[in-house]
């Protein structure tokens, strides 16, 4: 009894020296040198695998490992550490949330060095035989994927430790202030620790919002600044800065205390733009240069358009005839179904589909939110919605310009006029062309009412906002994810 006595009191003296520790080391970093960091420990660990496996290789053959025998196979370093940043940023990899989440290390390394394998195997069956050496990429690849994961485990162990992530302060413990702190608590951040909210509302002052410490008003902003050693204070709050709080936002600038408004700091935690806590002209200036971009990136956009629509359109040709044939035995009804969709602009055209429901899936000519399991949709209809090749004819309408690759979702005009009514910014997504995938289609499931369409806007606005050729080819490589998992709508 005494020596279990004595255990847990060294146990609570060792917790309370941690404590002590922690609370004097204070190292944050912004996510921008959090993701430089993560990109420099992937090209020492991948650089290190290619040296690695190059001594290994030289073992193997019997041959003298040296400068000489590394000089004529240099290539390998630029090689390998370029395809391993590409594919590593399209599993996520450099999404810093992401990569502070250990348990899902292995996986997603390992699934980027699958992805190199099979094109690293395609290449090889393509090349000249004896091109490419099969035992040197074994041997990469095996340590490869105990470096990097041994790198990436101890880069989420350590900077998820309290002393390495920022201090907020949330000024405004409101509507936008309340949705903040929520996203911050239901995304588990493991980069931002809020302290608390400062509101000038004596009421709220001394309560708990959103589980939260409502700690003062404006005039003790600095105090608290300093007290809790924070590091960014957001403001969400809707009126005027003037006056004490204006004041107060100043003097803790001048100690070196970062200024991130609500919604640009809820758009980086959860890639959506929070439209219900925007303004006209916030709206404005984020969507600013849409929908002209220049003249080059219109045109390279428009050649990726060209290119993925013509592979769609000989995919198309190939299933053709199987899907015709299960369409036509499943109920006898047409094959393709055409619908009125509102494009760029609003401007209204015909979106070619492969038909899923049945023909009298709206008898009175009223338009009906499509659901999930919907029992209007034909056996075939349902399989080819869950694998998205009802959309595959629409590479028709990519090839004539009235869609995109990538892009929000064309919606029918009679939608767009109900929910313009209740969504505000609702028109926005119609500054860019329709696509056949997008954001919101491969970060949110199926929807079916305004909630949804809420939730799917906020998505398709910060696509429109960040849209960019790197991120449609990001769209394009999740999309293949959906349509090879079946998990579409």
């Amino acid at each position: 009894m005494e020596l279990k006595v004595r255990t847990l009191e060294a146990g609570r003296a060792v917790r309370g020296r941690i404590r002590q520790i922690t609370s004097v080391l204070h190292w944050p970093l912004p996510l921008s040198e959090r993701r430089l960091l993560l990109l420099f420990g992937d090209v020492v660990a991948v650089c290190g695998a290619v040296l690695i496996a190059l001594r290994l290789w030289a073992w193997a053959g019997g041959h003298p490992f040296g400068v000489a025998f590394i000089r004529p196979r240099w290539f390998w370093f630029p090689s390998l550490l370029g395809a391993w940043g590409l594919l590593a940023w399209l599993t996520d990899l450099y999404d810093v949330p992401t990569a502070n989440r250990r348990s899902e290390v292995p996986q997603r390394v390992a699934l980027a060095l699958l992805e190199l394998t099979a094109g690293y195997l395609a290449l090889y069956f393509f090349l000249p035989r004896n091109a490419l050496p099969r035992l040197f990429y074994l041997f990469f690849a095996v340590v490869a994927m105990i470096s990097v994961t041994m790198w990436r485990w101890a880069y989420a162990t350590l900077f998820t430790l309290p002393p390495l992530r920022r201090r907020i302060l949330i000024v405004g413990a409101g509507w936008a202030g309340r949705v903040l702190a929520q996203a911050l608590v239901n995304q588990e951040q493991a980069d931002y620790h809020v302290v608390g909210f400062v509101d000038d509302d004596p009421a709220k002052q001394g309560t708990k919002v959103a589980g939260l410490p409502v700690l003062g008003g404006s005039a003790e902003m600095l105090r608290l600044v300093r007290r809790y050693r924070v590091d960014d204070v957001v403001l969400a709050i809707t009126h005027e800065l003037r006056g004490e709080l204006f004041q107060a936002l100043l003097d803790c600038q001048a100690v070196g205390v970062h200024m991130i408004h609500m919604p640009d700091l809820y758009e980086q935690l959860t890639r959506q733009v929070p439209v219900e806590h925007v303004d006209e002209g916030w709206v404005l200036g984020a969507l600013n240069g849409f929908p002209s971009p220049g003249h080059l990136e219109r045109a390279a956009r428009r050649l990726l358009d060209l290119f993925c629509g013509s592979l769609g359109l000989i995919g198309l040709g190939c299933l053709l005839p199987f899907i015709c044939l299960a369409i036509y035995l499943d109920d006898g009804g047409p094959v393709f179904y055409t619908q009125v969709r509102a494009g760029l602009g609003g401007r209204p055209f015909r979106v070619i589909k492969f038909r899923t429901m049945r023909t009298d899936a709206e008898p009175d000519g009223r338009p009906r939110w499509a659901r999930e399991g919907d029992d209007r949709a034909t056996r075939v209809g349902r399989i080819l919605r869950k694998t998205r090749l009802d959309e595959l004819p629409q590479v028709i309408n990519i090839l004539r310009g009235e869609m995109s690759v990538v892009g929000p979702r064309p919606e029918r005009p009679e939608f767009i006029a109900e929910l313009e009514k209740q969504i505000p910014f609702y028109r926005a997504r119609l500054v860019v062309k329709p696509g056949l995938t997008g954001w919101a289609q491969i970060h949110y499931g199926y929807g079916n009412s305004v909630k949804d369409a809420l939730i799917k806007l906020q998505y398709d606005l910060y696509y429109i906002r960040h849209r960019s050729l790197w991120l449609d080819l990001y769209v394009i490589f999740k999309t293949v994810g959906v349509v090879l998992r079946g998990s579409g709508i």
